[in-house]
C-alpha cells in the first residue's frame, strides 16, 4: 500500500515517512515471526533470524535453512552476520553453538560453545568476527586466523548487561552496556570505558559519516566526530521515549534515522529537517505495520528499508508514486483527467472537480456533481465538462455557463474543439454531434451502420479533429469527406487512446499494443514482454522526448531512440524503465478512462488509477541503477535436492531435472524480466514471465550449462547472472561401452547375416554346379553305354566285312576310309565323354591352364609362363572347367592377334577372391573395344563374359601402362574354392531349418 501524504511541490522538502511504499509479510501468511536478526548476503539475499529458524527470502519466498545435522536446539538462531566473503554467520539460543553457511549447507561448529545467547555479531575491518552474548558479566568472542578469544572483565569490559556491537569506521569496536559504553581501539587488546551512562540502557549505531551514536533514555546524539573518532558535534539529541529503549537504532544511506521500538512500532528522525523543524514521524501497527513490537531495521543494497517485528517483516521504499489525501472519493469509471494549456491539471471525481496549478496541491473548484463523463479545454481557456445531464463552462475560478446535454441517452465518450471552435462530443451509441452557435447538430449519426461507433477524440497539429471511428479505423474529419485510415487492433477490438504528438503525429494506443499515423503512413508495434501485456489506457510525450505508457501493471518509460527502435522492428521490447507496485502504484491504472495519464506543466505525471489519482515528477524518479542479484537456488534431480549448486554430477540415468532460482531485487521483484538458456538443449534464451523455475525432461547423458539472467524493474540488466553445470552420467546402456558392443555385435551380425547371405548364394550356384556336373556325368555315362558302344560295335562288323573284300578292292577302300573317318568319332566321342565327366577337372588350376596355353598354339619364339600367388586352393570342377574354357579363348585370341613376345598367365590363390590375369606385350586392345567390352561382329569376348558370370565372377579388360593387353578373371572364394563353399554350409544349415520351424 502506499501511505497518505501530505502535499508535495517542485521543490523537493524532506521525504516524510508516508513517502514509501509499505509492504509486509505476516505469520498469517507464509512469513516466519517472530523476526530477531536480519542480514544481506553477498549474493543479495535477505537472511532472517526467527522463532520459527533461519530463513532466507528473495522477496518472493521464505526458505527455510536447517542445520546439517537436523538437531532441534540447532532451529532458533539468536543473531545474523553477513561476512565479507559470502559467508552467513549465526548463533542458537539453545546450544549456544556457532553456525556458518557456505556452499549450500549450515554447519555447526563444535566450538566454541557461548557462554550464553549471543545478542549481536559483528565483521571487522581485518575479517575479525565477533561476538557479543547476553551474559550478566559482559563477555566479548573473537575469532581471529582461526582461533577464538574471549574478552571480559578481565579485559576492560564493565561488569554489565551487553546490549549492543558495533565496529567504527576507523576499526574501533564499540560495545553498549546498561550504563555505559567501552571501546576497543584499533590495535588494542584491552576495552576502555569511554562513557558513564547510568540506567541508560543505550543502543550504538553509526551515521553515514563514520559518526558513532547512542540512543538511550535523553534521546540520540553522536558520541564521536566524523569516522569515529574526535570530539561530537554540539547538537540537541533526537527525541527518544520509554518505548524505544532496548529498541534498535539504523541509520539509512540518506542519514534517517529509524528506531526500531518494543512496544510503539517504527520511528524515524529525518535527515533533512522539514520548515526548519526536526522531522520525528512513526509508524505504528494502525497504519499497516505488522507489528508495534519491532526488533531490528535495515537498508538492503537498493534502498529498501526492513523492519522485523513479533509477527513478521515489512518492506518501506520511497515511493516516485504519490497520492493526495484531497482526491478521496474517485469516480465509478476511472478519474476524468485534463491538462490544460495554461500547466493546470484538473481532475474529475465523483462528486467534485479539482484543479491543480503547477507546483501545487489539488483545489476544488466545482462541487455538488456527479460523476463527469468528460473533460475537455476551449480555445478561449474555458473547461467544458459533460455530465450525464448537462455540460459545465469553467472559467476564470467559475462555473460560466451551463449547456443542455443533446436528445441522446448515450454517454458521452469524449469531447474536443475543432479549428473553427466548435464543441464536438462521440456519444458512442449517439454518433458524432457539433455545438455551434448555440444549436446541436448530428453530424454522423448512429445509424451510420458498418460499425460505426465514435469514442476517442483529439484535435491533431493542422486543427483536424481525429476520431476513432468504429473499432477498425480512425477518421480525419476533413472537407468535404471523413479520411478513414485503418487501425489493426488484432484480437482485442477495444478503444484506443489517441495522442497528438509536437511532430503533428497522432499516437494510438490499446491492447494491440501502439501505432503511430504520419500522413498516410502507419506504423504499428506489437508488445513482446510479459510486463508490457494488456490494454494501454494512457500515454504522454514529454518535453525532452520520452514516452510514458499506462499498463496494467506498470507505468513504462521509453526513451526517444527506444520508440524509434520499436517502430523499425515492429516489436515493443523491454522498457528501460517501469514503475510498478514497489514504487507506489498501488492499483491498475483505470481502463474505462479516455486518457489515464497526462502531464501537468511543472513537469509531473498524473495518472488515473482504480483506487484514485496518484502523480509522480519523472525528475525526481527513486531509482539505485543497480542491476538486481541473479542465484540459483536449488536443483531438484533423481529425488535429491542440491542447493546452492555451481557444478553437479547427477545421478545415472537422470532424465528430468527441476532448477529453482532467484532474482534478487526487492524493489519490485515481480516486476523483474527472466530469461534462461540450458545450453545442451535450449536453442533460444527462455522467457518465463513471472516464473522462478526452470523444468527439463527427457536429457540425454553429457554435459550441460544452466544461465540465468535478469533485469530490474528500472531495465537494468545483469547479464552475468547465474550459471551451473552439471553433468548426467549415462548408465550402462547409455554408455559408450554399450554403444561400442552394440555397434560391434550389430555389425557381427550384420558380417554374420551378410556371410549367410553370400554362403546361401555359394551354396544355391555350387548345388547348382553339382546339378550341371551330375547331368553331364549321367550324359557321359548314356553316350558311353550306348551311343560310343553301339558305334564301336558297328565299326567292328563293318571292318569284318571289309576284310572279307579282296585287297585292292575299290569298294573295300571305300569301306577302309570310312572305317578310319569312325575311329575318329568314337575318338572324339571318348573325348567328348571324358570332358563331361571332368576327367581334367582335378582342381590344378596351373596345370589346366598350362594345357590351354599349349593348346594355343604360340609360335615357339613366344615366351609363355604360369605362374602362382598364395597358397594353392582347390577349386570346383566346374570352375576349373569354365576358368579353363575362359583362358582357352583368351590365349587362342592372344595367338592370333596380339602379335605378342611374352605371354604372363598368374593365378592368384587370396583369402577372399581367386583371380586369373593373362598379360602380354602384343598391340593391346582398341580403345572401343574396351570401352565397349566386345568387338561387334566378334563373340568370343562376350562369351568368357557369360561364362565368368555364369560362375558368379567378374571379367575386366584393359591396356597395360607399359604396353599390351591384360585380362583379368576374379571370382569370390566362397564361389572358386570347394573348402570355403562346405565351411558355411552350417548357417544354411540353421536358416532352413528356422524356416521350417516358422512355417510347421
Amino acid at each position: 500500500m502506499l501511505l497518505q501524504t501530505t502535499t508535495l511541490v517542485a521543490a523537493e522538502p524532506a521525504r516524510r515517512i508516508t513517502h514509501y511504499t509499505h509492504q509486509r509479510w505476516t505469520e498469517e501468511g507464509e512469513a516466519p515471526a517472530p523476526i530477531i536478526a536480519m542480514a544481506q548476503g553477498r549474493d543479495g539475499y535477505l537472511w532472517l533470524a526467527t522463532g520459527a529458524g533461519l530463513f532466507r527470502f528473495d522477496g518472493i519466498v521464505f526458505e527455510r535453512i536447517g542445520a546439517d545435522n537436523g538437531d532441534e536446539q540447532h532451529d532458533q538462531p539468536s543473531a545474523l552476520l553477513a561476512t565479507r566473503d559470502g559467508a552467513i554467520w549465526t548463533s542458537f539460543t539453545r546450544s549456544h553453538r556457532f553456525a556458518v553457511y557456505r556452499d549450500g549447507a549450515l554447519k555447526v561448529l563444535p566450538t566454541p560453545v557461548a557462554p550464553d545467547r549471543v545478542v549481536s555479531m559483528v565483521e571487522g575491518k581485518d575479517g575479525t568476527i565477533w561476538a557479543l552474548t547476553a551474559v550478566f558479566d559482559a563477555e566479548l568472542l573473537r575469532l581471529r586466523d582461526g582461533r577464538w578469544r574471549s574478552f571480559a572483565a578481565g579485559d576492560g569490559l564493565p561488569r554489565d548487561d551487553a546490549l549492543s556491537l558495533l565496529v567504527a569506521a576507523d576499526g574501533g569496536v564499540w560495545v553498549s552496556l546498561s550504563n555505559s559504553v567501552a571501546r576497543l581501539a584499533p590495535g588494542a587488546e584491552r576495552f576502555e570505558v569511554v562513557r558513564r551512562t547510568p540506567r541508560a540502557n543505550g543502543m550504538l549505531s553509526q551515521d553515514p559519516q563514520g559518526r558513532v551514536w547512542l540512543s538511550e533514555r535523553r534521546g540520540s546524539y553522536p558520541i564521536t566526530g566524523p569516522g569515529g573518532r574526535g570530539t561530537p558535534p554540539a547538537q540537541p539529541p533526537y527525541p527518544t521515549d520509554d518505548a524505544q529503549i532496548r529498541g534498535a537504532p539504523y541509520f539509512d544511506r540518506t542519514g534517517n534515522l529509524w528506531i526500531a521500538t518494543r512496544y510503539r512500532g517504527l520511528q524515524r528522525v529525518a535527515a533533512v529537517p522539514h520548515d526548519g523543524t526536526l522531522l520525528v514521524e512513526s509508524l505504528r501497527g494502525r497504519d499497516g505495520l505488522s507489528s508495534d513490537l519491532t526488533s531490528q531495521v535495515f537498508e538492503d543494497r537498493e534502498g529498501n528499508i526492513w523492519v522485523g517485528s513479533e509477527k513478521g517483516l515489512d518492506k518501506l521504499r520511497p515511493a516516485t508514486l504519490r497520492s493526495e489525501p484531497a482526491l478521496a472519493n474517485p469516480a465509478a469509471f476511472g478519474d476524468k483527467l485534463l491538462a490544460t494549456s495554461d500547466g493546470a491539471v484538473f481532475i474529475g471525481q465523483a462528486d467534485a472537480i479539482y484543479r491543480t496549478a503547477p507546483g501545487g496541491a489539488p483545489k476544488r473548484v466545482l462541487a455538488g456533481i456527479r460523476e463527469p463523463q468528460s473533460l475537455c479545454e476551449a480555445p478561449d481557456g474555458a473547461v467544458w465538462i459533460a455530465f450525464a445531464d448537462r455540460i459545465v463552462v469553467w472559467k476564470s475560478g467559475q462555473a460560466t455557463r451551463t449547456l443542455v446535454r443533446p436528445d441522446t441517452d448515450s454517454i458521452i465518450y469524449d469531447c474536443a474543439f475543432d479549428a473553427e471552435g466548435d464543441f464536438w462530443i462521440s456519444a458512442a451509441a449517439g454518433g458524432l454531434l457539433r455545438y455551434r452557435q448555440g444549436r446541436w447538430e448530428t453530424m454522423f449519426p448512429p445509424t451510420l451502420g458498418d460499425g460505426f461507433r465514435p469514442t476517442t477524440m483529439v484535435r491533431d497539429g493542422q486543427g483536424r479533429l481525429v476520431v476513432q471511428w468504429d473499432l477498425r479505423k480512425l477518421a480525419w474529419l476533413e472537407q468535404p469527406h471523413p479520411r478513414f485510415q485503418p487501425l489493426d487492433l488484432g484480437r482485442d477490438a477495444t478503444a484506443v487512446t489517441l495522442y497528438p504528438t509536437s511532430r503533428g503525429d497522432i499516437l494510438a494506443a490499446g491492447a494491440f499494443g501502439l501505432a503511430r499515423f504520419q500522413g498516410d503512413r502507419t506504423e504499428t508495434v506489437n508488445p513482446d514482454h510479459g510486463a508490457l501485456r494488456g490494454r494501454i489506457s494512457g500515454l504522454v510525450q514529454t518535453p525532452d522526448g520520452d514516452t510514458w505508457l499506462a499498463y496494467p501493471r506498470a507505468l513504462v518509460r521509453l526513451s526517444g531512440s527506444d520508440l524509434e527502435q520499436a517502430f523499425a522492428s515492429h516489436v515493443l521490447a523491454p522498457a528501460s524503465l517501469s514503475l510498478g507496485f514497489g514504487d507506489g502504484l498501488t492499483s491498475r491504472p483505470h481502463s474505462h478512462s479516455q486518457r489515464s495519464l497526462v502531464q501537468g506543466g511543472d513537469g509531473r505525471l498524473w495518472v488515473a488509477t482504480e483506487t484514485g489519482v496518484l502523480w509522480m515528477d519523472p525528475r525526481r524518479i527513486a531509482r539505485d541503477g543497480l542491476p538486481p542479484g541473479v542465484a540459483i537456488k536449488s536443483v531438484m534431480a533423481g529425488g535429491r535436492l542440491h542447493r546452492d549448486p555451481t557444478a553437479l554430477s547427477l545421478k545415472e540415468g537422470t532424465s528430468s531435472i527441476e532448477i529453482d532460482y532467484a532474482v534478487l531485487s526487492f524493489a519490485d521483484p515481480r516486476q523483474a524480466s527472466v530469461r534462461y538458456k540450458l545450453e545442451g538443449f535450449d536453442r533460444e534464451w527462455v522467457d518465463p514471465g513471472a516464473r522462478r523455475q526452470a523444468f527439463y525432461t527427457n536429457l540425454k547423458p553429457g554435459k550441460y550449462r544452466f544461465h540465468v539472467i535478469a533485469a530490474s524493474s528500472e531495465g537494468v540488466w545483469n547479464r552475468t547472472g547465474a550459471a551451473i553445470t552439471f553433468e548426467i552420467p549415462p548408465t550402462f546402456l547409455q554408455s559408450r561401452w554399450f554403444l561400442a558392443a552394440c555397434l560391434i555385435l550389430g555389425a557381427a551380425l550384420l558380417w554374420l547375416l551378410y556371410r549367410l547371405r553370400m554362403a546361401q548364394v555359394a551354396q544355391r550356384i555350387h548345388v547348382g554346379h553339382e546339378a550341371r556336373l551330375g547331368e553331364r556325368e549321367r550324359i557321359a555315362r548314356e553316350l558311353h553305354d550306348t551311343l560310343l558302344q553301339s558305334v564301336q560295335g558297328l565299326v567292328l562288323r563293318f571292318q569284318s566285312i571289309a576284310n572279307k573284300m579282296p585287297p585292292g578292292d575299290h569298294a573295300r577302300d571305300l569301306m577302309e576310309s570310312a572305317l578310319k573317318r569312325a575311329d575318329d568319332v568314337i575318338i572324339d566321342g571318348r573325348n567328348r565323354v571324358r570332358d563331361l565327366r571332368s576327367a581334367e577337372n582335378t582342381g590344378d588350376l596351373a596345370a589346366i591352364l598350362e594345357e590351354r596355353a599349349n593348346a594355343a598354339c604360340f609360335d615357339p619364339s613366344v615366351l609363355v609362363k604360369v605362374s602362382t600367388e598364395g597358397v594353392p586352393r582347390t577349386a570346383h570342377p566346374l570352375v576349373t572347367g569354365e576358368i579353363g574354357r575362359i583362358a582357352g579363348e583368351a590365349l587362342f585370341n592372344t595367338a592370333r592377334h596380339a602379335r605378342a613376345k611374352s605371354v604372363e598367365i598368374m593365378i592368384g590363390f587370396a583369402r577372399h577372391q581367386l583371380s586369373v590375369r593373362i598379360r602380354d606385350d602384343g598391340v593391346g586392345f582398341p580403345p572401343d573395344v574396351i570401352a565397349r567390352g566386345h568387338k561387334p561382329g566378334h563373340f568370343g569376348l562376350m562369351g568368357m563374359r557369360e561364362r565368368t558370370q555364369r560362375i558368379g565372377g567378374v571379367l575386366s579388360i584393359d591396356n597395360q601402362p607399359s604396353g599390351g593387353a591384360e585380362i583379368s578373371l576374379r571370382l569370390p572364394a566362397r564361389l572358386a574354392y570347394v573348402a570355403e563353399a562346405q565351411s558355411w554350409t552350417w548357417l544354411s544349415d540353421i536358416l532352413r531349418r528356422f524356416r521350417r520351424s516358422q512355417v510347421g
